[in-house]
């Protein structure tokens, strides 16, 4: 009987903290968006927490919309997009409180980018599009 008051306590603490983790997984979806036929993808934020900007008539969306050639990652779409004219560059911001510590990592292409993020602030990232000179 008294190891039962002690394993099952245990066993407990082990499910709660095991469904946490689950769940904490869960709530960066590492957003994605095809852009001028290269995937973009936020590593990791809340899909609420990115907003993209764009040069107008650049294409985006999901593969067909954006000229991606492969499928994406099986995740959801950026939704908050944005275009103004950036001189063929790409910018995004993310709202620090809506995403990961300590760091979130951003992939465009073959390029990436990892910023600190103390879960106060905005997070500034910018890329070049193809043909673009920035």
């Amino acid at each position: 009987m008294k190891k039962l008051l002690f394993v099952l306590p245990l066993a407990v603490l082990m499910l709660t903290l095991t469904i946490g983790v689950a769940s904490a997984r869960y709530g960066y979806e590492d957003p994605a968006l095809c852009v001028a036929g290269k995937w973009l993808i936020v590593d990791a934020a809340q899909q609420s927490a990115v907003t993209v900007f764009v040069p107008e008539d650049t294409p985006y969306g999901n593969q067909q919309a954006g000229g991606c050639k492969t499928p994406g990652p099986n995740v959801p779409l950026l939704q908050v997009v944005k275009e103004r004219g950036e001189n063929n560059s790409m910018r995004l911001q993310v709202n620090g409180k809506l995403a990961s510590t300590p760091s979130v990592k951003v992939t465009y292409g073959d390029a990436v980018q990892v910023k600190d993020n103390n879960g106060k602030g905005r997070l500034n990232f910018r890329f070049a599009l193809p043909g673009g000179g920035d």
